[in-house]
């Protein structure tokens, strides 16, 4: 669904509508968009100074991963250099309609090159597992791989039916903390989230409504 209402926040790549943000509001899925503004914000202010060794890609750019013609893959993401990533990080849907928008479930893969494996968290055990290794699969030439390997890691399972986005903001998170030896430069100390999803809602309208009154 595409995102409705006033202009809240322009945040480099990302602009957030009231009807992003609202999501945060009440018990709901989140979309990609609020996805992709954590993941910016990761990127550009947490761990800025890990840019080289990190590729955070956007959801958007995950879907064409992952119902896109191999080719047209290759060819889009050689910008993105990939293989000289240490860590890729991959939102994924289970979504399986390339032109419309959809779904009801996320999860997130991650790519550790120093063990050429892909690793798996999801809220909801084995529901996007399909979709996990369809995206390996899709990367695996372009990451040089002769074997796409993917992991289902133990993480924090959700309690409800809706707060699957949100789990893969804190997985997103915490495997930054743990893989780039790096707390990171967080720009204020309510914007860590925690493993309680509704405290983060509130963190990250927090953080939205920070940001937009420092910009």
């Amino acid at each position: 669904m595409a995102s409705k209402g006033g202009k809240v926040l322009s945040y480099h790549d990302v602009l957030l509508r009231e009807s992003d943000v609202a999501f945060l509001g009440r018990p709901h899925w989140i979309n990609d968009n609020l996805i992709a503004f954590w993941m910016q914000y990761l990127e550009k202010d947490v761990y800025k100074a890990q840019r080289n060794q990190v590729e955070f890609v956007t959801p958007d750019v995950v879907q064409f991963i992952k119902l896109g013609a191999l080719q047209d893959v290759a060819e889009q993401l050689k910008s993105l250099e990939l293989e000289r990533r240490s860590l890729i990080l991959l939102p994924v849907n289970d979504c399986t309609e390339f032109e419309l928008p959809g779904g009801c479930h996320w999860s997130l893969l991650v790519y550790d090159a120093k063990k050429k494996i892909f690793e798996h968290y999801d809220s909801c055990k084995g529901s996007n597992s399909a979709h996990a290794r369809r995206i390996a699969e899709a990367l695996k030439s372009l990451l040089c791989l002769e074997l796409a390997q993917v992991t289902e890691v133990s993480c924090t399972q959700q309690n409800n039916s809706y707060d699957c986005g949100l789990h893969v903001l804190y997985n997103l998170q915490q495997v930054c903390t743990q893989r780039l030896c790096h707390r990171g430069e967080f720009t204020t100390d309510f914007c860590v989230l925690s493993d309680r999803m509704e405290h983060n809602r509130n963190a990250l309208l927090r953080l939205i409504a920070y940001l937009a009154e420092k910009n």
